[in-house]
């Protein structure tokens, strides 16, 4: 394997996504093939339409600032996984959780989600323990800035047409771990090999935002610096799946956790010490060329999309995004010096879906501040 080096930028966005609510909709008389049930259940944050600007408030809602992040060591002691049963014990949710108490997750014939993934959760807690690595089962809710060496959230998915089976899993869009997509290439290794189920390659944006992974929008999610997976062992709808999933749990159980011992044992995976990077606050008032906001790479597909949003660039190449201005009040190409407050963008709300590649807003308090535009 590869040894893997990440480098850390932490950004992170704004505002509150829109939740759809998806009822236990799966037996075998439906015939009508829909989405799969992850791509539509609450907590797997679609992408807002509509967002208002949070307070500028340095940590809200993170916990976190950058001396905090750059200075993180992981705490001592011995190797530690948790393990997420998808939607056990989430009829008691915090508040800015309190929508997903609705959602039980995939059912068939009787049976739901969470009784199918809390049997295959406890043979991974056994296995993993066998090893010698501490594991721990976690309901729904996540104790707020949960720190694990792994973090998995284990579910299983669901689709009206029967026909569509297989596994997937996905690390958070904006790995901070820096680790977490190798976890997931040894997950779809061992977990094939273990089960002989096929890859579901319908991996959504939903997936890749889960809710336990927004530390910037919730206070009941995992630490920035904790690996993590999102793991769909098969489809509760299809007898391929079950076969396994209901059947076999120890098939499944194998799968995940010999990934996971892998990932923690191997001395190809560079963890610790984190090689954080992060810019530092500028020093304002700061002048330099306006330009068009630069997007993701992600975000390059869809450029039509987006507005033209006025951005400083500095003397060092970076992009600062002007959030009082628009491209009818500041003139793109025109030198600019910029005034206000400054705010990282790891201290904003939903960062999953900011679409922009700046290193922060200059907010000037002197202009009053459209408050979605550069987010539609």
């Amino acid at each position: 394997m590869k040894k893997i080096t990440p480098i850390l930028l932490l950004v992170v966005t704004l505002g509150s996504g829109y939740y759809f609510l998806l009822p236990n909709f799966i037996d075998s008389g439906l015939e009508q093939a829909i989405s799969s049930y992850s791509e539509t259940e609450p907590g797997f944050d679609p992408e807002p339409s509509i967002v208002m600007l949070p307070d500028i408030t340095v940590g809200a809602p993170a916990k976190y600032t950058l001396a905090e992040l750059a200075q993180w060591e992981r705490p001592e002691g011995p190797l530690t996984v948790g393990i997420q049963v998808g939607h056990w014990q989430n009829s008691s949710m915090p508040e800015e959780l309190r929508n997903l108490e609705r959602n039980t997750g995939a059912a068939w014939g009787g049976m739901t989600e969470s009784e199918v993934v809390l049997v295959i959760s406890e043979l991974v807690q056994e296995r993993l323990i066998s090893a010698g690595i501490v594991a721990e089962l976690l309901p729904a809710t996540v104790p707020p800035g949960y720190v694990a060496d792994v973090f998995l959230s284990i579910h299983a998915d669901g689709n009206a047409n029967q026909s569509i089976n297989g596994f997937k899993f996905a690390a958070p869009r904006r790995d901070y771990a820096g680790t977490s997509e190798a976890l997931v290439a040894l997950l779809y290794e061992t977990y094939a090999a273990a089960t002989g189920l096929r890859v579901d390659s319908s991996i959504t944006r939903r997936m890749t935002s889960y809710y336990a992974f927004n530390w910037p929008r919730y206070e009941h999610a995992i630490h920035p610096f904790t690996p993590a997976v999102i793991v769909e062992t098969g489809f509760l709808t299809s007898a391929v799946d079950r076969a396994i999933i209901v059947d076999l749990p120890d098939r499944a159980a194998k799968g995940i956790a010999d990934a996971v011992i892998e990932f923690l044992t191997t001395e190809t995976i560079e963890r610790q010490p984190l090689p954080t990077s992060f810019t530092a606050v500028p020093q304002l008032p700061l002048s330099g060329e306006v330009v068009c906001a630069p997007l993701r790479a992600e975000r390059l597909a869809s450029a039509d999309r987006y507005d033209c949003l006025p951005s400083l660039i500095d003397a060092n190449g970076i992009a600062y995004l002007l959030a009082s201005y628009t491209s009818s009040t500041l003139s793109i190409g025109s030198t600019f010096t910029a005034q206000g407050t400054y705010m990282p963008v790891q201290n904003l709300g939903a960062y999953f879906w900011f679409p922009y590649q700046v290193n922060g807003l200059i907010v000037d308090p002197e202009v009053p501040m459209v408050d979605s535009w550069f987010l539609r």
